[in-house]
């Protein structure tokens, strides 16, 4: 929003402004349509009241499409927004202090990458999140009335690409021919939904509220730390952010003689895209570690091109690799490097940098004095050995994070530390000609030197001990003086390594200074020893074969050996001896040596066979039957699992197992091995005789019948009345009488199991039918079927309704009707019937006839 004078009556003053709205082109819930009228809300500089709120309909409506699109991006974006012009002319009285005219919108596009969302969405009308707040000050009495303040000229599509070099002319005009002064500030916020017919509300009086930013973000940088803006032609250029919405207002400020007149502010809504060339050359900008005539060029340009290499030093190289690319220069210089990509297509690309050749720049920091209660001292010892070239720049960053005067840029400095602590120290040197490397070092801090004894120890009374003391850090020794106390039989007492010889027990200090004059103490505690007191475990009796572990207790912390008193051969060294002791017996003794002092102790092993362990035979026993298990081999017995067993901690007891189950006994004796041995016996369990005669059967009287037993390998039938074979599993029977026979069924374990069938007679051949079934589920007369006597195949047995309909139909052997037609249960009545069959003389035998179907 800017203002422009138009004219002066008397004491009223009138002047043109004009608001300009922007939006993208498109439509959808976060894009608004642009109003077709606003309210331009005038309010008194000086109070805050509102003057005016007139309502401005929209002049023009403009569409700006992006131009020439670079043709070697692949995927060029479609760049399109509108704008609405709304112009109003506006004649106030003349006042001091002016008067301001804001315009204000609800709400902003909730996906900006740069600016926090502040709706609220439950109640979006009352929070509806970030407005806009766009205004400008008509100038008063006491700045110039006649002034017209800037205008920004440009309102055109450009492509920003993301992570990419860009540039945006964000400049503006001044009517009056002002100077401008360009910068980035913060966007406002404010505003509230529209009245209902899509025109935003007037605005609220100042002042204004500005949005929040996204860190790293802020209104002084809206697109990052690498985009910025030229204070003098309000171009704005630099490296993009990644790809999205980013709002940038930029402030245009007009001067007059020196004299601030007005600021003008453009908001705008910057969308960063995401562009990929089809060909891309890149390359870091400049190479200035100075570490010798040779450079190692890097290529991170598009693969598989060809790149023609201009080194500045009048040679070149075409190579189709982007492997590292080492260059040597003859002599001292600042060249300038140049990489094509794909130099003769017309998608090529171009990247320069800057190489700067000076032999071997090294930085060499030395730092002293680490006591945080003094000055540490930092030295530079750098070099370069150009002929042509020099340092001419140092900084030193100290690291404390406590403070913001932490560095230096003398070549030598000095600075005290807060307090103990690990800091990184950074060196950074320049040279003239552009050269520039750093070193770090980390240095501790100390409010006491650090210090370092000979643990506390134990001494023979007839021998010396050399104790040691260091003060380092970093494995740097610190420089410094050492102190031992007291001065009891001790030689060298004023430096690290004295040597002493108490015959009492006595406390050594140590007392170290470093150069600073920051000191540490600490001790060394010398226990006198005469002799030497050493217990081991008492006689035992162990296993046979089994590994021991033999502990020794030592008074103090000094060497052990142990012995085979046999022999007095070595079999161990240390507080534990592990061993396999030879039977039947073996003597140990262990003795600790400290210098002139010793002692010792023994013990005694007596080695016995464990129990032998016997759970018996494995056995097989059929179904339900029992077996008495029987142990030996020790003098208590636990037997597992117990759950089938009448007395498990019993040599023997009665197993009652009901399949197949795996006994352990675990058996121990009272003769010195406590050691439990385990057995095993398995008790096999034949399951159940599967014993069957067969299904009960209705046969033709005066026809032989053939029996057909199952489920074992032998078999005995009872009794034997018509039988031709009683002891085979099928034996053929002549009797013509209604008959049951039973089978005895064994295993090949002799296990048995019984079964009978029941023969009835009929005459035959021919088919039987009932005349009526009742399906009511009670168990009787629920299937209606027919019954085949001397019938060896059936063809079909079908049922009908009385009008003719299928009802049901099968050709299997005694399968029948159970009453239900598609899922539910047939009516109660008549129904008509028909079964045919051959039978043993292979003659067809077809019956009619029909049935009664009552519930």
């Amino acid at each position: 929003m800017f203002y422009r004078y138009i004219s002066r009556n008397g004491d009223n003053i009138t002047y043109r402004v004009t608001l300009k709205l922007f939006r993208i082109c498109g439509s959808g819930t976060n894009i608004a349509e642009l109003p077709d009228r606003v309210y331009f809300t005038i309010f008194n500089k000086a109070t805050n009241t509102r003057f005016d709120a007139p309502t401005v309909e929209r002049a023009t409506k403009e569409t700006q499409y992006l131009g020439a699109v670079d043709p070697c991006i692949v995927n060029p974006p479609n760049i399109c927004f509108q704008i609405g012009t709304y112009v109003r002319d506006i004649t106030v009285p003349i006042t001091a202090a002016g008067y301001v005219v804001s315009f204000q919108s609800c709400c902003r596009d909730n996906s900006m990458q740069n600016i926090i969302d502040t709706r609220v969405p439950s109640n979006e009308q009352q929070f509806p999140g970030n407005g806009a707040t766009y205004f400008t000050e008509l100038p008063g009495s006491d700045d110039i009335l006649t002034n017209s303040g800037p205008y920004f000229a440009k309102d055109e599509a450009v492509l920003v690409c993301a992570n990419k070099k860009f540039t945006y002319d964000f400049s503006a005009k001044d009517p009056d021919a002002d100077s401008l002064v360009y910068s980035f500030c913060d966007a406002y916020g404010g505003g509230y939904t529209t009245d209902g017919s899509g025109v935003p509300r007037p605005s609220d009086a100042p002042p204004y509220n500005f949005i929040p930013y996204k860190s790293p973000f802020a209104g002084t940088a809206p697109l990052g730390i690498q985009a910025v803006i030229d204070p003098k032609t309000g171009v704005i250029s630099g490296i993009a952010p990644n790809a999205g919405k980013y709002v940038v207002t930029v402030c245009a400020s007009e001067y007059r003689n020196g004299r601030l007149l007005s600021i003008h502010r453009k908001d705008f809504h910057i969308n960063v895209t995401t562009c990929v060339r089809e060909v891309v050359a890149a390359m870091p900008e400049k190479y200035n570690d100075c570490s010798g005539y040779t450079v190692t060029f890097l290529n991170n340009s598009t693969e598989g091109k060809t790149y023609d290499w201009d080194f500045g030093d009048g040679q070149t190289l075409t190579t189709q690799s982007t492997d590292p690319l080492p260059h040597t220069y003859a002599q001292d210089g600042t060249y300038t490097v140049k990489l094509w990509v794909d130099k003769n297509s017309n998608c090529g690309d171009s990247a320069t940098a800057t190489a700067y050749v000076y032999p071997m720049l090294r930085p060499d920091p030395r730092i002293s004095g680490f006591c945080s209660n003094t000055t540490t001292v930092f030295t530079d010892h750098s070099t370069t050995s150009s002929t042509t070239d020099a340092i001419n720049y140092y900084r030193w960053d100290f690291g404390d994070g406590s403070s913001v005067a932490d560095t230096s840029n003398q070549k030598n400095a000095t600075y005290q530390y807060p307090g103990p602590g690990n800091y990184e120290v950074v060196l950074q040197i320049k040279t003239a000609q552009g050269c520039e490397r750093a070193d770090t070092s980390h240095i501790i801090i100390y409010d006491r030197p650090p210090l370092t004894t000979t643990e506390d120890t134990l001494l023979c009374i007839r021998n010396s001990i050399q104790l040691r003391a260091e003060s380092s850090v970093d494995g740097n020794v610190v420089n410094g003086s050492y102190t031992w106390t007291p001065a009891y039989n001790i030689t060298n007492a004023n430096t690290a390594t004295p040597t002493i010889f108490p015959k009492v027990d006595t406390t050594y200090t140590v007392t170290f200074t470093d150069a600073t004059g920051c000191s540490n103490t600490s001790q060394v505690a010398i226990d006198v020893r005469d002799t030497l007191i050493i217990r081991t475990i008492a006689d035992s009796t162990i296993c046979t074969g089994d590994e021991v572990h033999i502990r020794a207790f030592p008074d103090g912390e000094y060497p052990l050996t142990w012995y085979n008193m046999a022999d007095n051969s070595t079999v161990g060294t240390g507080t534990v001896l592990s061993i396999v002791p030879p039977a039947p017996a073996v003597n140990y003794l262990v003795r600790g040596e400290l210098g002139g002092c010793d002692g010792y102790d023994d013990v005694k092993l007596t080695v016995v066979d464990p129990p032998v362990a016997y759970a018996g035979e494995d056995t097989t026993i059929c179904y339900g039957e029992q077996v008495v298990l029987r142990a030996t081999g020790g003098s208590s017995y636990q037997w597992t699992p117990a759950n089938t067993l009448t007395s498990p901690i019993s040599a023997n007891t009665v197993a009652r197992p009901t399949d197949t189950t795996r006994y352990i006994v675990t058996v121990t004796d009272v003769l010195g091995c406590p050691k439990p041995i385990y057995d095993t016996v398995q008790i096999n369990v034949v399951p159940p005789v599967q014993a069957f005669a067969g299904n009960d059967t209705i046969v033709m009287l005066n026809q032989p019948f053939q029996l057909n037993a199952s489920g074992g390998t032998s078999y005995i039938w009872t009794p034997v009345d018509g039988l031709d074979n009683p002891n085979i599993y099928n034996p053929t029977t002549n009797i013509n009488r209604d008959y049951t026979y039973t089978v005895a069924v064994y295993t090949d374990e002799g296990c048995m199991g019984t079964d009978a069938i029941r023969i009835r007679f009929i005459t035959g051949p021919d088919i039987y039918v009932p005349s009526g079934f009742s399906p009511n589920g009670d168990g009787q007369n629920d299937i209606f079927r027919p019954l085949p006597v001397g019938i060896v195949e059936m063809d079909f047995f079908r049922v009908y309704d009385r009008w003719g309909k299928l009802m049901y139909s099968t050709s299997k052997y005694l399968q029948g009707w159970d009453g239900y037609f598609n899922g539910a249960p047939a009516a109660v009545g008549t129904y008509v019937w028909v079964v045919q069959g051959k039978n043993i003389d292979n003659e067809t035998v077809i019956r009619k006839g029909t049935v009664t179907l009552v519930r």
